[in-house]
């Protein structure tokens, strides 16, 4: 990045409700080196964006969840106001993809497995 351009991440709606309503609890808890009254619109914009930044595919339904787990860790554990980097390090990973079940099995398959089993079963009966 050259120079001091700002990061003008598009900020979804719902990212910055979530940020502005998690930013007035922690301001409850009355932390060190909070921001004060008119101050607080800014903190919360800046927040956002930089959390808008580091996620570019931000989606309500995988990232919200997130987002709240990361605030509540920084909720339990910060003594001062938090930097945004703190958010972002306790933030989760996205939860992984379902996996797709294994294919059924086809009656050729099914038929082999037994017959490896009968063999099996075979070689156990016999006398050593």
């Amino acid at each position: 990045m050259s120079g001091h351009g700002h990061m003008a991440a598009a900020v979804p709606a719902w990212l910055l409700e979530l940020v502005k309503a998690r930013m007035e609890r922690l301001v409850i808890l009355g932390l060190d080196g909070r921001p004060l009254g008119r101050a607080m619109g800014e903190v919360v914009r800046l927040w956002a964006q930089i959390i808008a930044a580091r996620l570019p595919q931000a989606d309500a339904a995988l990232d919200a969840p997130r987002l709240h787990a990361a605030f509540d860790a920084l909720e339990a554990a910060c003594e001062r106001w938090p930097a945004p980097k703190q958010l972002l390090d306790a933030l989760p990973a996205r939860p992984e993809p379902p996996r797709l079940p294994p294919p059924p099995m086809s009656e050729d398959e099914r038929a082999k497995v037994r017959q490896m089993l009968a063999d099996v079963a075979a070689r156990l009966r016999m006398p050593r």
